[in-house]
């Protein structure tokens, strides 16, 4: 009875821990911080324990538990390197996911998040909450490798809204720059009514360019590859070759930007014709499974009453 209630204390404390660790129950950020890190001097200056975006609303639980959680983290990502298993980027794409976790803070994530998982299935054998016998140790492991894996789900679902996102204004984008050019502006200023106009994850870049070249940190070019390689979007790069060219070499940057706009849209023309053929693909399973084992019993079980005589 004893070891049955500090299981069910450890369950629910775990439990709790979850859910103080969501979005929900967190702080919200603080503006002067927020208002900091826009500049290099700002982010420089408050380094990166002041910097980062508590865990936990709870102090204690962040001065306990966090250290505990970055501390595993690291070392299960150092043990993950040294076997080949660590692809290496992690960093890079948490900075566009989830910018307020470092990769030790994840994997200290995965680690919390399986354990919790893998802690279920005994304490239901010692509850007797079973359906057909106890639980095996199979699903214990089952449980952890689902609650390690589901910190990357979630992330790898955030970077393809983003993908999508960034996708979906590159033509507008293009657009814009056309428009700015036609209308007379210089490559620098097509760029800074550009990043005006957009409100979305590529607008946030480009805006972000125009800061960084402002404070001098990198120039207008440098800015738009970086952009270019962290989203991964081919008319970007492009984007970035043909401003090059029209900054450096004088040529007219309308009829380029123009010309990757319908590149642009083909593309997602494309995209959204597999998508849709994935679609239909991906209708055939719950019509195999679930409509056609029906529609054949309606068929065949008047045949199969007159065939055996069941009716007589």
């Amino acid at each position: 009875m004893t070891l049955a209630l500090i299981l069910s204390g450890a369950l629910g404390a775990g439990l709790w821990l979850i859910v103080m660790g969501q979005p929900v129950g967190r702080p919200r950020p603080d503006l002067s911080l927020a208002l900091q890190r826009l500049s290099a001097q700002g982010r420089g200056a408050l380094g990166y324990d002041a910097a980062r975006t508590p865990m936990f609303s709870s102090p204690l639980l962040e001065r306990v538990l966090r250290p505990l959680l970055d501390d595993a983290g690291d070392l299960l990502g150092r043990l993950l390197r040294r076997v080949g298993i660590e692809a290496g980027d992690l960093g890079a794409r948490l900075a566009l996911a989830m910018p307020e976790m470092t990769a030790a803070q994840f994997r200290g994530q995965q680690l919390a998040t399986g354990v919790i998982a893998a802690a279920v299935f005994p304490l239901m054998n010692l509850l007797g909450v079973q359906l057909a016998g106890a639980w095996p140790v199979w699903t214990w492991l089952a449980g952890f490798g689902l609650g390690f894996a589901a910190p990357s789900w979630q992330l790898n679902a955030r970077l393809r809204r983003r993908h999508l996102g960034v996708l979906a204004e590159t033509p507008v984008a293009l657009d814009l720059f056309v428009l700015g050019a036609s209308a007379g502006l210089s490559p620098e200023q097509a760029l800074v009514e550009a990043g005006r106009q957009l409100d979305g994850v590529l607008g946030g870049g480009l805006r972000e360019v125009v800061r960084e070249a402002g404070l001098g940190t990198t120039g207008y070019a440098e800015g738009l590859d970086g952009l270019a390689a962290r989203e991964d979007v081919p008319e970007l790069r492009s984007l970035a070759d043909a401003w090059r060219l029209s900054r450096e070499q004088g040529m007219p940057l309308a009829p380029a930007m123009l010309a990757l706009a319908e590149s642009a849209r083909d593309r997602q023309r494309t995209r959204l014709l597999e998508e849709g053929g994935k679609a239909a693909v991906r209708m055939l399973f719950p019509i195999v499974l679930f409509i056609f084992p029906v529609f054949l019993v309606v068929l065949l079980y008047p045949a199969g009453v007159q065939l055996l005589g069941i009716g007589r």
